[in-house]
């Protein structure tokens, strides 16, 4: 098999084009196939470019991979504005501005393969995945629970806030990703959405702060800093186990008894 570098980029394009234009043709690749059924001549070819061009901006397929998947997880610049907003906004409308944001997340994508590639790897994540989701979405997670946290009066890392965001960021994807679906099953629910955007957005704020509230009560075993009875039972006998006698200040052991 002929190397990748069998011919030079060319010259005369702009990188910064040649490099989307590699993205792009890339992501559709691996939303439908995954990356170990995408070669990099199909890359090349998709995107019109040398096949040299890959290694000589990318370095390996792998690399590609990799910045793939972080464009497929940044932040769409029309909504990053929003995201300004609900954390200098008051509680209430933080969070309904979160609420627009992450809406406007999804359906801000510029193609569908972002979302496919994102759904894809879910099911089976890949070690570049997991590096994508460390520098791109654990950032966005860490202030929609600062937003939900606020709202709900909780600690952030409260395992009840992240319930809550997990289930604020669904229901605002879900009418944007799964719209075919509620067209044919509930094509009222869908239509009453789409006319009253700003009675979706305070009915999913509000579901977020109940999810939160009831995530709470069912599971208070999951409370931040809270032990379960379990855990507490199993470690009891250990620590008293691990306690030495404590000995009063001065004292000093008794002698044996001479015989």
């Amino acid at each position: 098999m002929p190397s990748l570098r069998e011919r030079s980029p060319g010259r005369g394009r702009d990188p910064r084009a040649t490099r989307r234009a590699i993205i792009d043709a890339a992501g559709q690749l691996f939303a439908d196939r995954g990356f170990s059924g995408v070669t990099a001549r199909e890359v090349a070819r998709d995107a019109g470019v040398a096949l040299s061009a890959i290694p000589y901006h990318f370095g390996s397929m792998d690399a590609l991979y990799r910045e793939t998947l972080l464009d497929a997880c940044q932040i769409a610049p029309e909504t990053a504005q929003l995201a300004t907003r609900a954390l200098l906004a008051p509680p209430a409308e933080a969070l309904r501005t979160a609420v627009r944001w992450a809406i406007a997340d999804v359906s801000c994508a510029p193609s569908s393969w972002q979302v496919r590639l994102i759904y894809r790897e879910e099911m089976d994540p890949t070690p570049a995945y997991r590096d994508a989701l460390a520098r791109k979405v654990v950032p966005e997670w860490n202030w929609l629970c600062e937003i939900v946290a606020r709202a709900a009066g909780k600690a952030a890392r409260a395992p009840e806030v992240q319930f809550g965001v997990i289930t604020m960021y669904n229901l605002a994807a879900a009418f944007h990703l799964q719209r075919g679906m509620h067209v044919q099953l509930a094509p009222q629910v869908g239509q009453a959405v789409k006319a009253r955007s700003d009675a979706f957005i305070e009915c999913v704020s509000r579901l977020t702060l109940e999810a939160v509230s009831t995530f709470s009560t069912t599971f208070p075993e999951a409370r931040l800093g809270k032990r379960r009875p379990a855990e507490r039972a199993e470690r009891a006998p250990d620590a008293k186990k691990a306690r030495a006698p404590r000995r009063s200040r001065g004292a000093r052991p008794k002698a044996g008894r001479a015989r």
